[in-house]
Order: structure tokens, then C-alpha cells, then sequence
């Protein structure tokens, strides 16, 4: 039964392969996101989108990462019951084609306004219950997916690389 699941994979992919090389697919797209030349929202340009991707890091390169550069920006760790504080992620020199950012209220005493956006807002509870401080935990998770696509001698290849780093931040609620 695995043989026969194994074979019917294989000609699968060797069947879409053969039709990528056919129709010229795997790098002829001029807005191929992995281009050399391609860059987005660099540091000089003003951009609501503060996520940066890197597109000109030589592949050698890429391999060797193994940590993101995730920084979070707070407009304030300190707020007093109800006030809002913004947060806002920037992720840099990563080559990818996708980032997902996923905003995490560990705590639960605040709320979010959002848990998949760049910039989010947290609204501190309306009250401590009886208690002088609170201590928010709100957890970023990033994860970075690149992939690289390109059509040599011995057919195309494909090589997909998956990053992922979790940041922590702590708000504290006082009276």
C-alpha cells in the first residue's frame, strides 16, 4: 500500500514539474517575490507597514539564520485601568515570501484589539479587583516562510524555509 501511495506521488509531482517546464513557470514571473531586486517597506520609505523584507541576501546566507531580528515597539508598559497602549512589530533582514504575525493575551486581563495585525492595541482592564498591579504577558509569535523557486539543468527545484521566533512583553496595569 506505501509503494503504491509512494508511486502515485512521485509521478504526481514529476507530472506538474514536467507542466511548470512546459508553460516556462518557476522564475519567468516578472513580480516573482523572491527576485534579487525586489525590497519592501525599507526604513527610508513611509510606510503604515513597519514589517520589513529583505529580498537581496544571497541563499548561502539565508541558511546560516537561525534567529529572526524582532523588535517590538510599546508606546507605554505602564497604564493605568482602561488606557491603551499601542504595540508595533518590525521584523528585519529575513528573506521570505510570507510573515505571519500572531499577537497572544497569555495574562487575559486586558484585550487585544486584533491578534494578526502589525500594530495592535491592548486596552488595560477597567479595574484590578481589589489588587494595586497587574501584570500583562502578551506573546508574539513569528513565523517566516521563504521559499525559493528556480528552473536548472536537472529541472526545478524548490526550497522552502520555514523561521519562527516568540517575543514576550510585559504591561503592567497600576492604580
Amino acid at each position: 500500500m506505501r509503494v503504491s501511495q509512494f508511486l502515485g506521488v512521485f509521478f504526481s509531482m514529476l507530472l506538474i514539474g514536467f507542466v511548470l517546464n512546459l508553460t516556462s513557470c518557476g522564475g519567468s514571473n516578472l513580480n516573482n517575490p523572491v527576485s534579487d531586486t525586489d525590497t519592501t517597506a525599507e526604513s527610508g520609505e513611509t510606510s503604515d507597514d513597519i514589517v520589513e523584507l529583505t529580498q537581496n541576501q544571497d541563499i548561502e546566507k539565508l541558511e546560516q539564520i537561525t534567529d529572526l531580528d524582532v523588535t517590538i515597539t510599546v508606546t507605554k508598559k505602564t497604564v493605568q485601568p482602561g488606557e491603551e497602549t499601542e504595540l508595533t512589530a518590525s521584523v528585519k533582514g529575513v528573506r521570505g515570501t510570507s510573515v505571519t504575525l500572531n499577537w497572544l493575551n497569555i495574562t487575559k486581563h486586558g484585550e487585544l484589539s486584533t491578534i494578526s495585525e502589525n500594530a495592535v492595541t491592548w486596552t488595560a482592564p477597567s479595574t484590578l479587583n481589589g489588587e494595586n498591579v497587574q501584570v500583562e504577558v502578551i506573546q508574539l509569535v513569528v513565523t517566516v516562510i521563504s521559499e525559493v523557486v528556480s528552473v536548472g539543468t536537472s529541472g526545478i527545484d524548490t526550497d522552502t524555509q520555514i523561521f519562527s521566533e516568540t517575543k514576550t512583553v510585559l504591561l503592567t496595569v497600576r492604580n
